[in-house]
């Protein structure tokens, strides 16, 4: 995967996603009702995991308001994207669907991911690399950015990510743990 997004593809993308909110939140069309322009850009049809996340300004915080991916490289990208901007919209069930008074305070995030690698704890740079914890059959991901906006060490992020799949905060340390590394190439609108 190439790490350099060029602009066509940036603007493609945080078009789907603008589209997305205009179409789908403001007009209550489904995701299966929408029509995209074909990509021309092979990259938009490599397939390739992503996560859409969404913020909320308030007060002048930048606030999560949603955040859906996929892992897997399932789709072509354009189609993941467009795939995870309706769902951290409308379907993280860890918020109210994102309504039409808010549109005018909601920005975003698009990370597109590069493949999963089995890697040591040795290996994993905070701020570079996202990370998924995997123990028996519980699972959880951090994008790269998380510990780094959080504030988080190395032993804080894996606590975290240990209690996220919802195994005891210390799991991480477990020799049944496994771990895998990845990058992320993010998109800020």
């Amino acid at each position: 995967m190439n790490n350099k997004i060029d602009d066509e593809v940036k603007f493609y993308l945080h078009g789907i996603v603008a589209g997305i909110l205009t179409d789908c939140v403001k007009e209550k069309k489904s995701l299966q009702e929408l029509k995209f322009k074909n990509p021309i850009n092979s990259f938009l049809l490599e397939k390739c995991g992503a996560f859409v996340t969404y913020y909320k300004m308030e007060k002048g915080q930048k606030k999560l308001r949603g955040c859906i991916g996929l892992m897997a490289q399932e789709y072509p990208l354009w189609e993941t994207v467009a795939r995870m901007a309706y769902a951290a919209a409308l379907e993280d069930t860890r918020f109210y669907p994102i309504t039409e008074d808010e549109l005018e305070f909601i920005t975003w995030e698009i990370t597109i991911l590069t493949p999963f690698v089995p890697c040591s704890l040795d290996e994993i740079i905070i701020g570079t690399h996202g990370i998924l914890l995997e123990n028996d059959n519980n699972r959880a991901v951090f994008l790269p950015q998380v510990a780094t906006e959080q504030g988080w060490t190395k032993e804080e992020t894996l606590n975290q990510l240990s209690l996220k799949a919802g195994l005891p905060q210390n799991a991480w340390q477990d020799q049944n743990t496994k771990f895998y590394s990845f990058e992320g190439i993010i998109l800020v609108k």
